[in-house]
C-alpha cells in the first residue's frame, strides 16, 4: 500500500493539489484579517466551513479524479494493480490533505485571534479550535468519495458545481433547522455549538438571526458524527466497487 501511496503523492507534488492543504487556510485567514481583524475568529472560521473548505474538497477530490480519467484510467488500468487499493489510496491521500488543512487553519485561525485581540476570540480557545478541525475532518471526508464518484459520472465541473452548490444551499438553510441530520449541514450545525458561531457568520447568542438555545447543545456532536462516518463508509465502498465494475469493462 506505500507503494499506492508513495504514486499518488508524486502525480500531485508540483501540482495546487498538493498545496491545498496550506493553500485553503491561508487563503481563509487571509480573508478574514482583509474584512476585519477585529472578528478575524468569527470571520475566518465562517468562510472556512461555509464556502472555503467545501471549494477544497471538491476541487482536490475532483482534480484527482480527473487526473487519471482523462487519460481514460490506461496508467491505472494497463497495470497489474489492485483497482481496490488504488481507489482507497487516492481517497486517503485527499482525506490526509483534508486533515491538515481543517488543523492548519484552526491554529491559523486561533493564532491570530490572540494576535489582533479579535472580538469573540475568548470563546474558542485552542482546545475548541482544535476540536473543530478534527469535526470538520470527519464531517467533510465523506464528500470525498462522493465528488469522485461525481466527477466519475458527470465530468469534473458539473461535479464541482454540484457538490459547492450542496453544501452552500443545504448547510446555510437546514444547519439550524430540525432536519440538521442532513450530511451536508451537519459540519455548520456542529460548529454552533463548538465555536458558537451561526452558519450566517454571526455569534451564537440571543438576538442573532436563527439563534435557538438548542444550538448550543453538545448532544448534536456524537448523532452528527455518526452519521458523517457512516456516509464516509458506504460511499468508500460504493466508489470503490464501480471503479473496480469499470476496470473490468
Amino acid at each position: 500500500m506505500w507503494n499506492y501511496f508513495r504514486a499518488e503523492q508524486l502525480k500531485y507534488r508540483h501540482t495546487f493539489v498538493g498545496k491545498a492543504f496550506l493553500a485553503a487556510p491561508l487563503a481563509g485567514l487571509l480573508l478574514g484579517v482583509l474584512l476585519s481583524p477585529a472578528y478575524v475568529v468569527m470571520t475566518s472560521f465562517n468562510w472556512w466551513y461555509m464556502f472555503l473548505l467545501p471549494a477544497m474538497v471538491s476541487i482536490v477530490a475532483c482534480s484527482c479524479g480527473e487526473k487519471d480519467r482523462k487519460f481514460g484510467e490506461k496508467a491505472v488500468f494497463a497495470l497489474p494493480v489492485s483497482l481496490r487499493s488504488a481507489r482507497l489510496v487516492k481517497i486517503f491521500y485527499c482525506s490526509m490533505l483534508l486533515f491538515f488543512a481543517c488543523m492548519t487553519q484552526c491554529i491559523l485561525t486561533f493564532t491570530a485571534g490572540q494576535i489582533f485581540q479579535s472580538k469573540y476570540a475568548d470563546m474558542v480557545t485552542l482546545f475548541h479550535a482544535l476540536f473543530a478541525g478534527v469535526l470538520l475532518f470527519l464531517t467533510f471526508a465523506w464528500q470525498i468519495p462522493l465528488c469522485l464518484l461525481l466527477e466519475q459520472k458527470c465530468g469534473m465541473a458539473a461535479a464541482i458545481v454540484i457538490n459547492m452548490a450542496a453544501n452552500v444551499i443545504l448547510s446555510s438553510n437546514a444547519a439550524t433547522e430540525t432536519l440538521w441530520q442532513i450530511p451536508y449541514a451537519i459540519p455548520a450545525r456542529l460548529m454552533c455549538s463548538v465555536l458558537k458561531i451561526l452558519p450566517n457568520g454571526l455569534p451564537a447568542e440571543p438576538g442573532s438571526i436563527t439563534f435557538t438555545q438548542e444550538l448550543l447543545s453538545w448532544n448534536s456532536i456524537l448523532p452528527g458524527v455518526v452519521i458523517s462516518v457512516f456516509c464516509f463508509l458506504l460511499i468508500t465502498e460504493i466508489c470503490v466497487r464501480l471503479y473496480e465494475r469499470k476496470g473490468m469493462k
